[in-house]
């Protein structure tokens, strides 16, 4: 058995090549390898100083591997007990690992453990706003089309969004258009791996 398959990968940044444990849940899986460098290549591999929220975190792949790539502030929401607790777990290792070489003070990271649509709603209420919002809702839910209506309030102007779902999102632009409550959207990239769609695109500016 391969002793890396349980395990989650940081690919690039401080905590490259760090290997960090799944928690035991069935249809918990990382965003693949493959993917997630694809995705970094797209925002320019570069996090430095960005706000980031990972809706629906799961492992961490995308929050955990933004704070290896210098985003200033990571925020995790799941709502799984057991993948919450392994989340903070992996999060406490991280941190004991930031490398002195990188100066500085490690970025900040906190795991919501919420309901993502009521911790949405709370963030927004509170005024906060984010470079990157990240969501890979649970694999064939509709929690997608759910989540989409309250991203705006939460995303900074210009600020991007990377979603991954079983249907490619910009295959109709007008339904995105109308289930984000815009006018219009920035189509940036779009992969498909597996079953998997990737996409990411911008919201326009206010």
């Amino acid at each position: 058995m391969n002793k890396q398959a349980n395990k989650l990968r940081i690919i690039g940044g401080a905590w490259r090549r760090h290997l960090l444990p799944i928690a035991p849940v069935e249809g918990l899986r990382p965003t693949p390898d493959r993917v997630r460098e694809t995705v970094f290549n797209w925002l320019g591999q570069d996090c430095t100083g960005m706000q980031v929220l990972d809706l629906y975190a799961g492992t961490g792949a995308l929050g955990f591997e933004a704070a290896s790539r210098g985003a200033s502030n990571v925020v995790l929401v799941e709502q799984n007990r057991q993948v919450v607790a392994q989340l903070q777990e992996n999060k406490s290792y991280l941190l004991s690992k930031w490398p002195a070489a990188e100066g500085g003070k490690p970025p900040s990271i906190q795991i919501e453990a919420n309901d993502v649509l009521a911790c949405l709603k709370r963030l927004a209420s509170a005024g906060k706003q984010f470079d990157l919002v990240a969501l890979d809702p649970p694999f064939r839910s509709d929690l997608m089309l759910a989540t989409l209506p309250l991203i705006k309030a939460v995303l900074k102007p210009e600020g991007l969004v990377y979603a991954e779902w079983h249907e490619n999102l910009l295959a109709d632009e007008a339904v995105l258009c109308k289930a984000l409550n815009v006018q219009e959207i920035d189509a940036l990239r779009h992969l498909k791996a597996g079953q998997v769609h990737a996409h990411l695109f911008a919201l326009p500016a206010v």
